[in-house]
């Protein structure tokens, strides 16, 4: 059999962690990234299947040395691209208010950095070593996000976050078309309240009642992983799975405005091209 090969961002703890355990019980060799360097003794203790690489996903050039070096040590067929923050950020941070006249700082935007703009740097090199390196034996490739029922819900305590996790279920709904063609699929969880480095401060308050157990996600990545579907937001909440579907169109206009088109507007964008 093939070498089955894997790369999992926010490997070194939580819901990436649990996910790299569950590869690495069924003979997958699996990267690990992760900004926390305790992720090198993690991987170290689970054997060589297992490799460690340092990242910061927020950053191009991180990710790139990330990339390079998982397919020179594997061929992977599946990315899992898990990591991401919250709170960082102070702007509309459960309140707003001022005293003082001035602008307030510049937000560093650190969520914004990694859940969204580290999620679409992971899909684009991802998709770019795997192609560059398909054989007729490699099969297809798959990707799943991570994002969140904040996703499609709303949190007022932190828009920001919010914001991060909704972009990501537009963005595998309008990117599944194009890498289907290239026979990658690409899926998306939703998870609930799951128990993570994110989450830790709240779990001592949370009930244990509404608390999705990291097997859930494990189960969810796995069912996303295998299947053919695509284009998929599959929420997590407590121990069941919901597939959760694009809103209904209101009329026919909107319908006609974002399925029939852009495909209109492509051909248009074509021929302007070759004018």
């Amino acid at each position: 059999m093939p070498e089955r090969g894997a790369i999992i961002t926010g490997a070194a703890s939580g819901m990436g962690l649990a996910m790299a355990k569950d590869l690495l019980a069924k003979g997958w060799h699996v990267v690990m990234a992760d900004i926390n360097p305790a992720g090198e003794e993690l991987a170290a203790s689970f054997g060589p299947n297992a490799l460690f690489i340092q990242t910061d996903t927020s950053c191009w050039d991180s990710q790139t040395k990330l990339f390079r070096k998982a397919f020179k040590w594997t061929t992977p067929t599946f990315m899992f691209a898990n990591a991401g923050v919250t709170g960082t950020d102070p702007v509309f941070f459960g309140s707003i208010s001022t005293t003082s006249p001035d602008p307030p700082q510049k937000p560093t935007l650190k969520t914004v950095n990694v859940n969204l703009l580290g999620t679409i740097y992971s899909i684009q090199l991802f998709t770019h070593f795997f192609l560059a390196g398909k054989t007729p034996n490699t099969g297809k490739g798959s990707i799943v996000v991570t994002s969140s029922e904040g996703g499609v819900y709303n949190l007022s305590l932190d828009p920001i976050y919010c914001a991060t996790k909704y972009a990501p279920v537009g963005l595998i709904r309008s990117l599944w078309p194009t890498l289907i063609q290239s026979s990658v699929t690409i899926n998306a969880i939703l998870p609930g309240f799951v128990p993570s480095a994110i989450t830790s401060p709240l779990l001592p308050i949370t009930p244990v009642e509404y608390i999705t157990p990291l097997t859930t996600i494990v189960n969810a990545v796995a069912e996303l992983m295998e299947c053919e579907q695509t284009g998929q937001t599959l929420e997590c909440s407590g121990t069941e799975l919901f597939y959760q579907k694009q809103q209904a169109y209101p009329n026919e206009t909107a319908r006609w405005v974002w399925e029939d088109a852009p495909k209109m507007w492509q051909e248009a964008w074509e021929k302007s091209q070759q004018a």
